[in-house]
């Protein structure tokens, strides 16, 4: 009995310590973009800024007790901060600059495919003027997650003959979506996290990956319908979120960006 007790006292002490971590945590200032910078520089630090805005809302939750909400917030804040380490923690500028490409390809790519989803085609110009404008950022990346096909031609020039069949208004979406579906690597958020994970194996004890499933089942089960929200989460996944968010900060302290001058 002594020795449960000494370990429940341990654990509190141990979310306590991991809770002034992350109130302590003072985030860098983020520049103010004024559309001349690289989209580097852009990507990155508006994925930090949302990380940052999502500790402080994870925070703000905890503190009162809505701990279903804080655990989704900190399934994002991971998944976020996944995508940051992928792009910006290549050791070599043109790996940075690939992965870039990669990530701005995939999430193109799956907006595109989610504005198809709306409509039968494009007879409003509002979905036409919302698909063409991922399109733009698709157009000259999408050779950087084209499957691979074996009919003797580059990635470039299979991916140019796809997007001849794309870039068209008329047509069915059906169709459209079918060819990003089929020819495209689609956006894989589980794989950020656990290349994240892997990573820095040292810094999250291999929790990543295991929080972030745990945030998958409740995010699609629908945790915040009626009769679900009601419920009282248990104490150690709490923690658990708690203990997975100041690795963050810890990440963040250690790996994230450098200041900037004004």
């Amino acid at each position: 009995m002594f020795f449960f007790e000494w370990r429940c006292v341990m654990w509190e002490m141990k979310t306590l310590k991991d809770l002034v971590i992350i109130k302590a945590f003072v985030p860098e200032k983020i520049p103010n973009f004024v559309g001349t910078e690289s989209m580097f520089d852009f990507v990155i630090w508006n994925l930090y800024d949302r990380i940052a805005n999502g500790l402080k809302s994870f925070d703000l939750l905890c503190d009162n007790r809505r701990f279903y909400d804080a655990f989704l917030v900190a399934g994002n804040v991971l998944e976020v901060c996944s995508v940051l380490s992928y792009i910006k923690d290549k050791k070599t500028e043109k790996e940075r600059l690939k992965n870039l490409n990669k990530y701005l390809a995939r999430s193109s790519a799956g907006q595109m495919v989610k504005i198809l989803s709306w409509d039968d085609d494009f007879h409003k110009d509002s979905a036409w003027n919302a698909y063409f404008a991922e399109l733009k950022i698709f157009a000259p990346i999408g050779d950087c997650i084209i499957k691979k096909l074996k009919n003797g031609k580059t990635d470039k020039e299979n991916h140019q003959e796809i997007l001849e069949k794309l870039k068209y208004r008329d047509g069915s979406n059906a169709d459209k979506k079918s060819l990003i579906y089929s020819n495209y690597v689609r956006p894989d958020p589980q794989g950020y996290v656990r290349a994240f994970s892997k990573t820095f194996d040292g810094l999250d004890n291999g929790n990543f990956e295991h929080m972030y499933d745990k945030y998958c089942d409740f995010k699609h089960v629908n945790i915040m319908s009626n009769g679900v929200a009601a419920e009282t989460m248990e104490e150690d996944v709490v923690d658990w979120a708690i203990e997975i968010m100041a690795a963050v900060v810890l990440y963040l302290q250690r790996y994230g960006l450098e200041p900037v001058d004004d």
